[in-house]
């Protein structure tokens, strides 16, 4: 009789749980799992504390943060939906932490640096600029990087020639040439023809013992044709900035 009587309570047991698990799919199956967009930046003291004082630990926690902030769900949030405003003290945050590491500095120039959107822009452009502008290793790349996204990303040819001056005037004797004529394509892209000259010249007079012939004559090649009176300010794309 127990018996019968435990058979017809787990039956009802049973039946309602079915009963309860498909009213639940009933009205959750078009629920997904939504992005909670850029977490809040803890302060440098915060951070440590959550790695029990353990800077290192506290930067790769924090990069991996950033390199899958927006995978959720199966799904990949656009860049245009981040809060640029806030990953700007992120990547300053764990640039403080560790200044030598190439982690955030790569995430941000080829993921976030992506955006279409142009005050986004400027946010990763304002970091790489202080990331770059170290003469160890190969952290100029950054700076150069930052030169590229102002000029043609933010069409901001003034902030793009202070940076490749910066960029010109690291003292890193490994950085190629090419990064110390940076100030000389935007001043020509400017209109500014005789300071591009005069760049050039200065190269050519204190640098052309140590340059290969190719880029000599490259050189000598960009004064006859890019920088006369009558040639076009045209970037490297072919297209001249006043048709921009």
């Amino acid at each position: 009789m127990n018996s019968d009587k435990s058979l017809n309570i787990s039956k009802i047991l049973l039946f309602s749980f079915l009963i309860i698990n498909g009213l639940y799919w009933a009205f959750s199956n078009n629920m997904r799992a939504k992005w909670p967009g850029v977490p809040p930046v803890p302060s440098y003291q915060g951070a440590l504390a959550m790695t029990l004082g353990d800077p290192q630990f506290s930067y790769r926690m924090g990069a991996l943060t950033l390199q899958n902030l927006g995978d959720t769900g199966g799904s990949v949030t656009p860049l245009k939906d981040y809060d640029y405003q806030m990953l700007k003290h992120w990547f300053w945050l764990l640039h403080k932490m560790d200044a030598k590491s190439d982690h955030v500095s790569m995430a941000a120039a080829y993921y976030f640096g992506a955006t279409q959107v142009p005050e986004d822009i400027n946010v990763i452009v304002d970091y790489l600029s202080e990331a770059g502008n170290n003469a160890e290793g190969e952290k100029w790349r950054w700076l150069a990087h930052a030169v590229f996204l102002a000029r043609y990303r933010m069409h901001d040819l003034e902030y793009a020639l202070e940076l490749a001056y910066k960029l010109a005037d690291l003292q890193n004797p490994d950085m190629p040439i090419w990064a110390r004529q940076m100030p000389i394509f935007v001043l020509t892209a400017l209109g500014e023809k005789e300071a591009a000259k005069t760049i050039i010249e200065s190269l050519l007079a204190t640098e052309s013992q140590n340059l290969h012939p190719n880029e000599v004559n490259f050189m000598q090649s960009f004064i006859e044709e890019r920088l006369q009176e009558d040639s076009p300010a045209e970037d490297k794309f072919g297209e001249t900035w006043e048709d921009k």
